[in-house]
């Protein structure tokens, strides 16, 4: 058992914490979003209803830069933090309170960046995936502890049943990391920077409606 500290507020936030709790994590801090902080567009509101998790565990609502906090997640003397959906970046302070991981749906170094799943759509990737990573002062550039290759192929389907197959594939890579993690044991992998792709936001109108009317579903309707 660790004791973790999740910051987060989608709804694969969600979904990721409640595995952990149900893994005996001991989750001492839940950071989650306000109603006025920033970065937080195209995400569905989630029904906590779902994640009981939620609502035994300590937790603080951010309406501002989550750096901001630093200083309070490290008295609650965390082994880690979990980024789980966290559309800020992290300073070296934050950084510093505990190694800091996160969950990306893509295969780092490729498709790094915002909204992955529907980037994998939109960029005609054959394949995706998902990865837990250590999170660093760059974007989705900390070392690989471990990465799961998806099934699907992103030119026929749509995001949903992308987003669908990234938390199987997820709820996977936690279970099977997790042990490593405990024993200090897990690997960190260096990128490499020569396959990086990296994407921001989207602008829908500049790609092709086919691509568009795929991608453009939960989560990103």
């Amino acid at each position: 058992m660790s004791r973790i500290v999740i910051l987060g507020g989608i709804e694969s936030t969600y979904r990721n914490a409640q595995l952990l709790h149900d893994l005996d994590e001991e989750i001492v801090g839940f950071y989650t979003r306000g109603a006025a902080s920033p970065g937080w567009e195209g995400v569905d509101l989630v029904d906590e209803a779902r994640f009981p998790f939620a609502g035994q565990v300590p937790r603080t609502e951010v309406n501002g830069n989550i750096n901001e906090y630093a200083d309070a997640m490290r008295r609650l003397q965390p082994d880690f933090v979990w980024s789980l959906g966290w559309q800020q970046r992290f300073g070296l302070e934050l950084l510093s309170v505990a190694p800091v991981l996160g969950i990306h749906e893509s295969l780092l170094p490729e498709g790094a960046g915002a909204v992955p799943i529907a980037n994998a759509i939109l960029h005609d990737r054959p394949v995706t995936g998902v990865t837990l990573f250590e999170v660093d002062r760059g974007i989705d550039t900390g070392p690989i502890l471990g990465q799961l290759r998806g099934l699907l192929d992103p030119r026929q389907v749509t995001s949903t049943e992308l987003y669908e197959e990234a938390m199987v594939l997820e709820d996977k890579l936690i279970r099977s990391v997790l042990p490593f993690l405990h024993e200090g044991l897990a690997p960190r992998i260096p990128q490499d920077r020569r396959r990086r792709t990296c994407h921001g936001k989207i602008t829908w109108d500049d790609w092709p409606v086919d691509r568009v009317r795929r991608a453009r579903t939960y989560p990103y309707r």
